[in-house]
This record gives C-alpha cells, sequence and structure tokens, in this order.
C-alpha cells in the first residue's frame, strides 16, 4: 500500500489517490504549492506531511498486531487456551480431534466418511455432560519446555492415540515432535442440580511435530518422560497399556 503525498490518504500500489491534488497529478496539471504570505519559498503543508506521517505509524501498528495475534494463536499457549476452552462447550468435537490427531489420519477418517459422525457424537456428549454441569476454564499456566526424553515420549503417545483411528500401523517413528510445553489447566465445575462448585486440576502437553503444527497430549509430562525412556530401552515396545489410562482419566 502506498500513502498521498498531498493528504496522507493510504491508497493501493499502482494506483493514484482520489483526492482533486493526487488526480490533477495524474492528469499532468499537478497543482503548484501556494506561496507564503511573506513572498518566501513554498513549503509543504504540515497538516498533509503529519497525516501521511500517521498513516504510516497506524499502518505499522496494525501489522505488528497481526503477527502478534497470529503468532498468539499459533503459539503452544494459544494452542493450550484455544483446546481447553473449547473443550469447554457443546461443540468443542472438531477442535478436539483437529488437535489431537493426525492431519493425516483425519483426512482418512474424512474419506471413509466417519470423521463428521465422530464430531457429532463427541458434542453430543458434551451437550448432556453440560446439561448438567458448568463447567469454566479458571487457568491456563505453561509450565516447563518438554525434554528430548520427554518429546520422544510424545511421539510414542500420539503415535499410540492415532493408531485407533488408523487402518495402518503407526509408530514414533512416523512423528517427529521439534518442542513442547506441559500446561496446567485449572478447572470448575458447577452441578446445576445444587449448585455445588468443584475445583480441579487437569494437565496436558502441547507439543509440534514437523508437518502437523502444535498437537494436544491428554497427559502430563512425567508420563511422556516414562513413555520416552521405555521407547529408548526397547525401540518402541507393543505393551502402551500403562499409557491409556492416562487419557481415560482425562475429565472436563
Amino acid at each position: 500500500m502506498a500513502f498521498c503525498k498531498y493528504c496522507g490518504k493510504e491508497y493501493p500500489d499502482g494506483g493514484s489517490c482520489s483526492c482533486p491534488e493526487a488526480q490533477a497529478e495524474a492528469a499532468g496539471n499537478a497543482p503548484a504549492p501556494a506561496p507564503a504570505a511573506d513572498g518566501s519559498a513554498p513549503v509543504a503543508s504540515k497538516n498533509n506531511s503529519s497525516a501521511g506521517i500517521i498513516a504510516a505509524v497506524v499502518a505499522v501498528i496494525v501489522i505488528i498486531l497481526i503477527f502478534v495475534l497470529i503468532g498468539g494463536n499459533m503459539g503452544a499457549k494459544g494452542a493450550a487456551k484455544k483446546f481447553a476452552k473449547k473443550m469447554s462447550t457443546k461443540k468443542g468435537g472438531k477442535t478436539y480431534y483437529s488437535m489431537t490427531l493426525s492431519d493425516d489420519v483425519i483426512k482418512e477418517l474424512k474419506d471413509d466418511d466417519k470423521y463428521e459422525d465422530m464430531i457429532d457424537d463427541y458434542n453430543d456428549t458434551m451437550e448432556e455432560l453440560l446439561d448438567n454441569y458448568k463447567v469454566k476454564i479458571k487457568k491456563i499456566e505453561k509450565k516447563d519446555k518438554l525434554s528430548k526424553t520427554e518429546l520422544k515420549g510424545a511421539e510414542v503417545l500420539f503415535a499410540q492415540e492415532n493408531n485407533d483411528y488408523s487402518s495402518d500401523k503407526l509408530d514414533a517413528d512416523d512423528f517427529d515432535a521439534k518442542k513442547g510445553y506441559e500446561f496446567k489447566v485449572k478447572i470448575q465445575r458447577k452441578d446445576l442440580d445444587d449448585d455445588e462448585k468443584k475445583s480441579e486440576t487437569e494437565y496436558l502437553c502441547v507439543v509440534k511435530f514437523k508437518g502437523e503444527g502444535w498437537k494436544v497430549l491428554l497427559t502430563d509430562a512425567d508420563n511422556l518422560k516414562s513413555a520416552g525412556k521405555s521407547a529408548d530401552k526397547s525401540s518402541k515396545s507393543n505393551d502402551d497399556d500403562d499409557y491409556d489410562d492416562d487419557y481415560d482419566d482425562f475429565e472436563w
């Protein structure tokens, strides 16, 4: 985008401003600056100059805000917030599956016409729950950055979770965890029948996988570490039952 040197208004690159002065210049009749009252050489209008500076500053601020917003949404904490808050609504199924499953597995489910049914089933379950309870996310706190062993464990558990939905046999080598963080989520559940409130704390890990972006694992860093150590010793054992319990126990 460009800014008019006469009025400071923003206009598309390659175009021209619609103000009279700019139109006159485009027609080959650029207006001559008015002489000063004392007969000295004309100077550029302070109003025009100020307007141009203000417009440029505004444009820079807008660009910065866009990068901040996009960066926040794409970062680990943004992903954790999006996931947690959607999970406390009646329409969080799409977010749940899109952030806990591999993109390739989601594509496979869509091709088999299973994905929308899964989302509907999830939403129905949440709707039934939220008809009896009001769930509120009180706080989402970033804890520690995941270690190499924990990232290895994330690959193991992410493969295990996706195996439940994929026709292919997936293992840790199919995923490359680049970095990740553990988050503590404080949840308040209110029973709508008796107004009793109950506070709970859950943990989740947000991991950036190569080619996948940020994904969510419903477990804590200690469980990832155990899975990672097991993988280092046995190069991915077929017995992962010890890690299934964390997914089953996670509740909103």
